[in-house]
């Protein structure tokens, strides 16, 4: 099981219907987003995940029995438009509220890696809250939390950890800028994640793979989310991206010749499309994982509708849609995304270096759409997990993707 820290399956094991939807001859559908032993919860339900991020297991047991027991009267126990008194958000913000605070009197009392501690598990507790990061106010504020404890965390943190500003357009979005304790300057990665992972779940990837070869990230939102959240999806998908390359060549202590873009999911599509269509960035590389890039995004609308809500309810708020838009309207804007209907799986020979990560079984990603994007590469590099589902597992592909950075170094 991906979860059942102690209590946790004891409480909430006779409540949880158990079962993978099943959808005949679909060419692709939701149902590997979710191992079937995960239920019928409206949010996905992956503890170790928000260990992995700075949870502590007992508080994470603590908050789902009391969601679970609160919402024994609901179906499902975590629904979205309840939020009052044991409800997902008003339990994981609560939680979020009293390690903060606890943070905070570890700092003044000169305990500064106990107060780490304790605003990495507020970061962890206030990003549940917020999920999936739609527009709703409580949402959005939660989020503001979840940025609030990263900035304290950043400024007891032995590394450097900045938060900044990327100009683009006529306005500006902010990133977190991690540098590693080396004389620069020095490489720097660009790395964003899915449609409802914010980019303050990527510190660890910078501790155990980045920073000790000695490379920067830049995390930051895509449009539609979090300090993106002004911007929202369009075909340029990667116009962000753009922004924060350009932004970093600028900056005195960041190596210009060795910048990286890296996403995973549909932070995996603008890595695609600025590969594909802007040459002119002179990027070293690019790592590409398990994101959309012409299959999924061309689906009919009924297809939509197999997956999780969740999954839904996050992508309607990238693209700028109502929270009761239909199918067709989803269909409508994912469209535009499709790169191979952008015309860019045709072109002219592309020397900058591929690195992709995928499954050899993925409802977003199939092999035919990933090899039909790669056919323009002279230098690419393909791993495949022997595993079906949606994206590999964070630590494995991440460490492939730090030693790859290395290796493309010019």
């Amino acid at each position: 099981m991906r979860f059942g820290f102690g209590i946790w399956g004891l409480a909430l094991g006779a409540m949880v219907s158990v079962g993978a939807v099943s959808l005949g001859a679909q060419e692709v559908d939701g149902t590997r987003f979710r191992a079937p032993e995960e239920g019928s919860w409206y949010h996905p339900l992956d503890p170790e995940k928000w260990v992995h991020v700075g949870g502590v297991a007992s508080e994470i047991d603590g908050v789902l029995t009391r969601i679970a027991d609160a919402g024994q009267s609901r179906t499902p126990p975590d629904a979205p438009d309840y939020q009052g008194a044991g409800s997902w958000l008003a339990e994981w913000r609560a939680a979020g509220e009293k390690a903060f605070k606890e943070g905070r009197a570890l700092e003044v009392a000169g305990d500064e890696a106990a107060a780490q501690r304790r605003f990495r598990a507020a970061v962890a507790y206030f990003l549940q809250a917020s999920s999936p990061h739609t527009d709703d106010p409580a949402q959005r504020g939660a989020l503001k939390r979840a940025q609030d404890s990263y900035r304290a965390l950043a400024g007891l943190h032995p590394l450097n950890i900045e938060e900044i500003e990327i100009p683009f357009e006529d306005r500006s979005f902010k990133a977190w800028l991690h540098k590693p304790d080396v004389d620069g300057p020095v490489p720097a990665v660009v790395v964003s994640m899915g449609s409802d992972v914010a980019k303050e779940e990527l510190l660890p990837y910078f501790e155990k793979q980045l920073a000790i070869r000695g490379i920067a990230m830049l995390s930051l939102d895509l449009p539609g989310m979090g300090t993106s959240a002004e911007w929202r999806a369009s075909p340029d998908l990667d116009k962000l991206h753009v922004a924060a390359i350009n932004h970093l060549r600028t900056l005195p202590d960041i190596d210009g010749r060795n910048l990286f873009l890296q996403g995973a999911s549909f932070g995996g599509h603008p890595v695609a499309r600025a590969w594909l269509a802007r040459p002119e960035l002179d990027l070293a590389g690019a790592i590409f994982m398990c994101g959309p890039v012409h299959s999924a995004l061309v689906a009919p609308p009924e297809v939509y509708a197999h997956f999780p809500q969740f999954t839904m309810d996050g992508v309607r708020t990238r693209f700028g849609l109502e929270p009761a838009a239909g199918f067709d309207k989803i269909a409508a804007i994912a469209e535009t995304l499709s790169l191979k209907r952008q015309g860019l799986f045709d072109g002219s020979e592309i020397a900058t270096p591929m690195f992709a990560i995928v499954t050899n079984d993925d409802p977003v990603i199939p092999l035919e759409d990933l090899e039909a994007m790669l056919a323009r590469g002279s230098n690419v590099k393909r791993v495949v997990y022997d595993t079906p589902g949606h994206c590999p597992e964070r630590d494995s592909r991440e460490a492939m993707a730090a030693s790859w950075v290395v290796d493309q170094l010019r």
